[in-house]
């Protein structure tokens, strides 16, 4: 039982996340409002522990030497959806508070590319992360990025959060301040820590999926990176199409409307 993309192994794991997201919509669609935000927190807290778990295990792994603190900062886009998950499952849009602006493009930002990054990951894994028995360590990461994926999709289920289709364009935004973000943290360590820290894979796509294609065409740092807008676009509308088809079907299925938080 290995857990390497594409194998029994791998999709029996798929299809559990899927069923667990399935069955914490079941479980919470009828609860009260704060005891479904709770739950959600309580999954998102889980999920950040098991990443900070995993990544410090590695770290201390003597087996692991080039696992180091220095190239592991919470500064990945993966982690840190992982930690925004947190906040992003309490708290509800509210357009009397004028303190909660950044509720929604939180959501937006963990629902389109957040979900996304830990979509694709499952799919593309960095070898290391192969051929090893899903009862390791090493099976947390899977593990993680499936939450990051289920945990967005139940929490827009459940009616908190409706996205639109220009959200799906806005989440680009989001993202690229996020990305300029860790730009500046990642030349800041390289500069003063560790020449070799590479957040967001700005400096070297790492054996990550579609970077490795784009490290191949164009061979920039950073620059590398930028088609990725025009080429993820399509993919966010259509994520939005999935979900708004989806709950045309729930509704017809129930005869009834989902109940929805004001965005």
């Amino acid at each position: 039982m290995l857990m390497t993309p594409f194998t029994p192994t791998w999709t029996l794991f798929l299809l559990a996340m899927l069923g667990f997201g399935l069955a914490l919509w079941a479980v919470l669609r009828r609860a009260p409002d704060r005891t479904r935000r709770l739950a959600l927190v309580a999954v998102a807290v889980a999920n950040w522990a098991m990443s900070t778990y995993f990544t410090f295990d590695r770290i201390l792994d003597p087996a692991i030497p080039d696992f180091v603190f220095s190239q592991n900062w919470p500064s990945h886009f993966c982690t840190l959806v992982t930690i925004l998950l947190v906040p992003a499952m309490w708290f509800r849009p509210d357009p009397a508070s004028r303190w909660r602006f950044w509720v929604r493009p939180l959501h937006t930002l963990l629902f389109f590319p957040g979900a996304l990054a830990g979509f694709l990951v499952l799919f593309s894994p960095a070898a290391e992360y192969t051929e090893l028995p899903v009862f390791h360590e090493n099976t947390l990461f899977y593990l993680v990025h499936a939450l990051n994926v289920v945990l967005p999709f139940v929490h827009a289920a459940l009616g908190y959060y409706r996205p639109r289709y220009r959200d799906a364009l806005l989440s680009l935004v989001w993202f690229a301040i996020v990305a300029l973000g860790v730009l500046a943290i990642t030349l800041f360590a390289r500069a003063f820590v560790d020449p070799a820290a590479n957040y967001m894979y700005f400096f070297d796509p790492m054996g990550a999926g579609i970077l490795v294609v784009l490290w191949d065409l164009i061979g920039i740092p950073v620059l590398y990176e930028l088609p990725l807008v025009p080429i993820l676009a399509p993919v966010l509308l259509l994520m939005c199409a999935i979900h708004h088809g989806i709950e045309a079907l729930a509704r017809r299925a129930s005869r009834r409307p989902l109940e929805a938080v004001p965005a």
